[in-house]
C-alpha cells in the first residue's frame, strides 16, 4: 500500500492490537495457519482451509486440558456448541500461536468473549449461516398450521379416516405478521409473498423505506396484531420482547390467528398461550423454542394441544445449514489469516479508527450522542442519518468514516443484543438500510471550537428530526451542550433522566421529590429554556437508574412529559494514549464513502431526498384515461415545457417505449421525404444509421449520407447539408461526447434536425429554433422510471407531418402520430397511444417538482457542471485516467466516459472492487465502448458524493495494479 494515504488507525487492549497492527503493516504473505477442531463439522471446512493452504486437524472428544496443551501449537480454533472455550484455555492458546477462534454457527454463548478479548484473540462466527434453515421451518410451521397436518397425520396412523375434523384453511389472500425484518424475516417474507400473502411487518430498527422496498407494509406492534391472520416471530429475547405476546397482547390479536415461533423461547408467555388456545381466541401455535429447553412438566398441556404443532428447536437442524456454517467459518477465518477481512468479529469492541489520541474523544463523543439518539427513538424508527463535525481540527476526511463507524456503533449498541463493535457496525448499519451522510464544516460552532452534531430523521407519528450537540472540554470531557436547539450542559455518562416541562415554579422540585421517595439521588441537574414560560428541557444526572415504572409516575405529574431514563456506558478516554495507536486496514483505503453509490448512466439516480412512500397515490389503480389520470399527464406535459423552456408554439406529448420509441417513431414518420444525413459517434447514434439504412430503406430511396467518427471524438458536423434532414445525438452517452452547441445548424435549413437528446435534456442548453424533433426519456437526467418517452415537436416537424406520407411503410399503432392527415394533438395534451404507468407518471412529476424548487433549468445545468468539474480536477492530477472525449469543449457533463491504463480484464477488477465496497454501482463503460468507466454526473448526483468517490479510484487503481505486480511476481 502506499505510504502517503490516511490511515484508519485502532485502540485495543495487548495482543488484540499487535495481532490487527503485525496484519496491516505485512507487505508479504503470512506463514500457513494451523487450524484445529474440537467439534464434530462438515467435511467442508477442512476442504475450504486446505484450498487456501493452511493445514486443518479434526480431534474429538478431547478434555479441556487435552485441547490446553495443543492449543499454543495451532493459529485457529473451529468449535460448534460442544467445546467450552474458557478464559483458561484462551490464556493458555494466546500464549502460543492461537489468534482467533470461530463459531460455526451464531451463538458465541460457549466462548468466553470478554477474555478473549482480553488475551488478542479474535472470536469469529456465522449470524447469517442459519438463515435459510430456521426461514424455511418457520414456513414450514405455517402450512402445517393451516392444513393440521401433523394431526391429521397422527390420526391417519392411528387407524382414523376423519377429513372434515381436520380441515384447513389456505395461505392465499391471508396476512401475514412478521415480528422482526432481518436476515431471517426478509427470507420469509420474500417466500410467503410468491405464495399470495399480503405482508405486514413490524421492527423497531429497520427503515419503513427499506421495508417497503421488499414489499412489505410497515405497521406498529398494535397494527401487526391486529390486522394478521398469521404471525411469525425472527426478533431476538431482550427485555423489551420477553413475554411480549401475553393475556393483553394476545387479546388485542385477530380472532383465530395462528402464531409460529422459531425465533427464542420467552418471547411467547407459554400460560397466556395456553388459556387464549383454550379460549379459541388463537387458533393455533407452532413453537420451535420454548422458555424452559427441554421444555419442564409446566408445557406438557400446552406442547399436547390439538392445535399446537412442536419440534425440539429444529430451526438449525439441516445438513445444507451445516455445510454453509462450516464452509463460511473457513472463510472467514481464513480471510483474517490472509489480510483480506474481518467479516464476522463479535469482540475487539475498544477499536477506533481515529488518527490520533487528541481526536479520539470525538470518537467516544459521537457514539455517546448516538447511544443517547437511540434510547430516545421511543416508537419511531431511523430514516437517515446526519453528521456534522464543525471546526478545522476535526471536519476533515480522514476523520468523517471513523465519526460515521462511531455513530453508527452507538446508536445499534443502543438499539440491538448483538454485540457491536467499530469492526462490525457499517456492515450492520447496511443490512439494516440506515442512511448516514457527513458534512464537514470547517467554520466551527460560535461557541466551541470543534464540536459534532447528529440529526437523526426519525419516522414516526410526526416523521420529526432530533438534533444532538456536543463537544470536548479540556482534551477529554465529554459534553453535550445542545438538545433541539435548547442550550445545556451536561457529561453524557452515567444514568440520566430527560423530560419536558412547562417552565412553572414547583414544577422541576416535583421531579426531585418523587425521585427522592424511589432513593434515587441527583448527582446533578441542567434546564435547557428557549423562551421563558414556555416548554423546558430538563435533564437529571442521578447516582442510581431510573425504572420503568418510576418513568411511568413521572409521567403522571402535573406539566411533565416525554419523560425518558438513559444510561450512557462508560467510556474509558484514559486509556487512550499515543502510543496504543496502531493501524488496522489498508492504509489505502480512502475514509470517506459517498453517501449515494448509484453513479449509474440509466436508470439513474433519483432525486436527493427521494422517498417512494412519499409519492401521490391518487391516480394510482385510476384509468389513464380518467379526468384525474389526464389531468397528470397533462400536468408533466406542461411542467416539461416551462422547465426546459421549450418555444409556446411547440408540441410535447408522452409516448410508448422510452427515448428508443420516441425517437424511432420520429424516423418512421417523417423521414424519406428527402435524403437523410445521419450523425453518429457512439452506440445509440449507430442503431439510429442502421435503422434508417437496413429497416427504413432509405440508402436506396432519398438517399443517406453517414457522418461518423470514433469513440471520443465527433465527425464534422458543419459538412451536413441545410436541405438535408439531419438525425444526431446531443450527447453521447455511451462516449461521453455531447455536440457543444448548434451553431452547425442552418437557421436557413429546409430540412428537419431529429435531436436525440435523451442525456442532455435538462442537463444542457437546447437552442430550440435549431431543433425540430427532440426526444429523451424520463429516467437519465431526472431519474425518473423507464418505460415513456418524450417528443417534442417543432412547427416544421408538424407540418412534415401533415404534408408527407411514407409510402410502402406500414406505421404500427403505437407509432401513429396522425388522424386523417392532421397531428393527432390529443397525444400532446394527456392522451397517451397506449397505456401509461401512472406510478412512474407520478415519479417523473416528483422529479419535476424537485427540479423547479432548486431553481429550474440553469440550476440543473450548473450542477451537472459542478459534478463535471469535480472529476476534471480528479483527472488532471492522475495520469493513469484520461477523458474517452478528446476535444474538453465536447466533454459530457451527465455520462462522463473515462479510459484507464489498464487492460480490460484489469478494468472490470476494478469496477467490481468499488461495487464490493458499496462506493460506486454500475460504473463500467458500455458494452460497445472502450473498456473504461462511465460515471453519472446529472443533476440528481450530489458533487460531495462525487467528491467523495474520487480517492476511491485511486485506491482501486492501486490495488489491481498491485495485484498486477503480484501475479508478475
Amino acid at each position: 500500500p502506499k505510504k502517503n494515504k490516511m490511515q484508519r488507525i485502532g485502540v485495543i487492549g495487548g495482543g488484540l492490537r499487535r495481532r490487527l497492527a503485525a496484519a496491516a503493516y505485512s507487505t508479504s504473505r503470512p506463514r500457513l495457519g494451523r487450524i484445529l477442531a474440537t467439534d464434530k463439522i462438515d467435511p467442508i471446512c477442512e476442504q475450504v482451509f486446505l484450498d487456501r493452504g493452511h493445514s486443518f486437524e479434526q480431534r474429538l472428544g478431547l478434555s479441556p486440558d487435552e485441547i490446553s496443551k495443543i492449543l499454543p501449537d495451532y493459529d485457529g480454533l473451529v468449535v460448534r456448541s460442544g467445546t467450552q472455550v474458557t478464559a483458561d484455555l484462551l490464556d493458555m492458546g494466546s500464549a502460543g500461536n492461537l489468534k482467533i477462534v470461530g463459531r460455526a454457527g451464531t451463538g458465541v454463548d460457549n466462548i468466553d468473549v470478554a477474555a478473549a478479548s482480553k488475551t488478542g484473540v479474535l472470536v469469529v462466527n456465522t449470524p447469517s449461516g442459519n438463515t435459510i434453515s430456521t426461514a424455511e421451518l418457520a414456513l414450514s410451521h405455517m402450512l402445517c398450521l393451516a392444513r393440521n397436518i401433523p394431526q391429521a397425520t397422527a390420526s391417519l396412523k392411528a387407524g382414523a379416516w376423519d377429513r372434515k375434523k381436520y380441515t384447513g384453511t389456505e395461505l392465499v389472500g391471508k396476512t401475514l405478521g412478521i415480528m422482526g425484518l432481518g436476515r431471517i424475516g426478509q427470507e420469509v417474507a420474500r417466500w410467503t409473498q410468491a405464495l399470495g400473502m399480503k405482508v405486514v411487518g413490524y421492527d423497531p430498527i429497520v427503515a419503513s423505506s427499506a421495508a417497503l422496498e421488499m414489499g412489505i407494509e410497515p405497521v406498529n406492534l398494535n397494527e401487526l396484531f391486529e390486522k394478521s391472520d398469521f404471525i411469525t416471530i425472527h426478533t431476538p429475547l431482550t427485555n423489551e420482547t420477553r413475554n411480549l405476546f401475553n393475556s393483553e397482547t394476545l387479546a388485542r390479536c385477530k380472532a383465530g390467528v395462528r402464531i409460529i415461533n422459531c425465533a427464542r423461547g420467552g418471547i411467547v408467555n407459554e400460560a397466556a398461550l395456553l388459556e387464549s388456545l383454550n379460549a379459541g381466541h388463537v387458533g393455533g401455535a407452532a413453537l420451535d423454542v420454548y422458555s424452559v429447553e427441554p421444555p419442564s412438566a409446566e408445557l406438557i398441556e400446552l406442547i399436547n394441544h390439538p392445535s399446537v404443532v412442536c419440534t425440539p428447536h429444529l430451526g438449525a437442524s439441516t445438513k445444507d445449514a451445516q455445510v454453509r456454517v462450516a464452509k463460511d467459518i473457513a472463510a472467514q477465518m481464513a480471510d483474517i489469516i490472509d489480510q483480506k477481512g474481518f467479516t464476522g468479529v463479535v469482540n475487539a469492541p475498544d477499536i477506533s479508527f481515529a488518527k490520533t489520541s487528541r481526536l479520539m474523544p470525538y470518537m467516544f463523543l459521537a457514539e455517546q450522542i448516538a447511544r443517547l439518539h437511540g434510547q430516545l427513538l421511543g416508537d419511531n424508527k431511523i430514516a437517515r442519518i446526519r453528521v456534522t463535525l464543525l471546526g478545522k481540527n476535526i471536519a476533515t476526511s480522514e476523520m468523517a468514516e471513523s465519526i460515521r463507524t462511531a455513530t453508527l456503533k452507538g446508536v445499534l449498541s443502543s438499539i440491538l443484543t448483538t454485540p457491536v463493535n467499530y469492526i462490525n457496525a457499517s456492515s450492520l448499519g447496511n443490512e439494516l438500510g440506515l442512511k448516514v451522510s457527513t458534512v464537514l464544516a470547517d467554520r466551527p460552532d460560535n461557541n466551541y471550537d470543534s464540536s459534532v452534531r447528529l440529526e437523526f430523521l426519525n419516522e414516526g407519528n410526526l416523521n420529526s428530526a432530533r438534533t444532538i450537540t456536543g463537544t470536548v472540554f479540556k482534551g477529554s470531557e465529554l459534553r453535550i451542550v445542545d438538545v433541539d436547539g435548547y442550550a445545556v450542559d451536561f457529561h453524557p455518562k452515567g444514568n440520566c433522566l430527560f423530560f419536558n416541562n412547562e417552565d412553572r415554579p414547583g414544577v422541576v422540585k416535583n421531579v426531585a421529590e418523587l425521585l427522592g421517595k424511589h432513593g434515587i439521588n441527583i448527582g446533578d441537574f441542567t434546564l435547557g429554556r428557549k423562551l421563558a414560560g414556555d416548554v423546558a428541557l430538563g435533564i437529571v444526572a442521578t447516582d442510581q437508574p431510573v425504572t420503568n415504572e418510576l418513568v411511568a409516575q413521572l409521567e403522571t405529574l402535573p406539566e411533565v412529559f416525554n419523560v425518558a431514563a438513559v444510561t450512557f456506558p462508560e467510556t474509558k478516554l484514559d486509556q487512550v494514549t499515543q502510543s496504543s495507536v496502531h493501524p488496522l486496514y489498508s492504509p489505502s483505503m480512502p475514509s470517506v464513502r459517498p453517501f449515494n453509490s448509484q453513479f449509474s448512466s440509466g436508470p439513474c439516480k433519483k432525486r436527493p431526498g427521494y422517498r417512494l412512500d412519499k409519492l401521490p397515490k391518487e391516480s394510482l389503480g385510476r384509468s389513464h384515461r380518467s379526468g384525474l389520470g389526464k389531468a397528470r399527464l397533462k400536468k408533466a406535459i406542461v411542467d416539461s415545457k416551462r422547465i426546459l423552456g421549450v418555444p409556446d408554439d411547440y408540441l410535447l406529448g408522452i409516448v410508448p417505449a422510452s427515448d428508443t420509441g420516441a425517437y424511432e417513431m420520429a424516423m418512421w414518420n417523417m423521414l424519406g421525404e428527402r435524403p437523410v444525413d445521419m450523425c453518429h459517434w457512439e452506440s445509440f447514434g449507430k442503431g439510429w444509421f442502421g435503422d434508417a439504412t437496413a429497416h427504413l430503406g432509405l440508402k436506396e430511396g432519398p438517399g443517406v449520407r453517414e457522418f461518423t467518427a470514433e469513440y471520443g471524438e465527433l465527425p464534422d458536423l458543419h459538412q451536413t447539408s441545410p436541405d438535408h434532414d439531419i438525425c444526431f445525438t446531443w450527447n453521447g452517452t455511451t462516449s461521453g461526447v455531447r455536440v457543444p452547441n448548434a451553431d452547425w445548424i442552418s437557421p436557413e435549413r429546409t430540412g428537419l434536425t431529429l435531436n436525440d437528446a435523451t442525456s442532455a435534456a435538462f442537463a444542457m442548453d437546447m437552442q430550440w429554433d435549431k431543433l425540430d424533433v427532440t426526444t429523451y426519456s424520463w429516467q437519465k437526467v431526472l431519474g425518473g422510471e423507464g418505460a415513456h418517452g418524450v417528443m417534442i415537436l417543432s412547427p416544421r416537424a408538424v407540418e412534415r407531418l401533415e404534408s408527407f406520407t411514407p409510402a410502402n411503410r406500414p406505421l404500427p399503432k403505437i407509432f401513429r402520430m396522425t388522424k386523417k392527415g392532421k397531428v393527432d394533438r390529443s397525444i400532446f395534451e394527456g392522451s397517451t397511444i397506449n397505456t401509461p404507468s401512472m406510478l412512474a407518471v407520478e415519479d417523473y412529476l416528483d422529479a419535476l417538482h424537485w427540479a423547479e424548487s432548486i431553481g429550474g433549468l440553469p440550476e440543473l445545468i450548473k450542477r451537472s457542471k459542478e459534478n463535471l468539474s469535480v472529476v476534471e480536477r480528479f483527472v488532471e492530477h492522475n495520469d493513469w485516467i484520461h477523458f474517452l472525449a478528446k476535444d474538453p469543449a465536447q466533454r459530457s457533463s451527465t455520462s462522463i466516459c473515462l479510459t484507464l491504463d489498464l487492460d480490460k480484464g484489469q478494468v472490470k477488477e476494478f469496477v467490481s472492487l468499488l461495487e464490493a465496497q458499496d462506493v460506486a454501482l454500475d460504473i463500467g463503460s458500455y458494452r460497445d465502448a472502450p473498456a473504461g468507466l462511465r460515471i453519472w454526473g446529472g443533476a440528481t448526483v450530489e458533487k460531495e458524493d462525487l467528491e467523495n468517490l474520487m480517492p476511491w479510484l485511486t485506491w482501486a487503481y492501486n490495488e489491481v495494479s498491485a495485484s498486477k505486480e503480484r501475479i508478475a511476481a
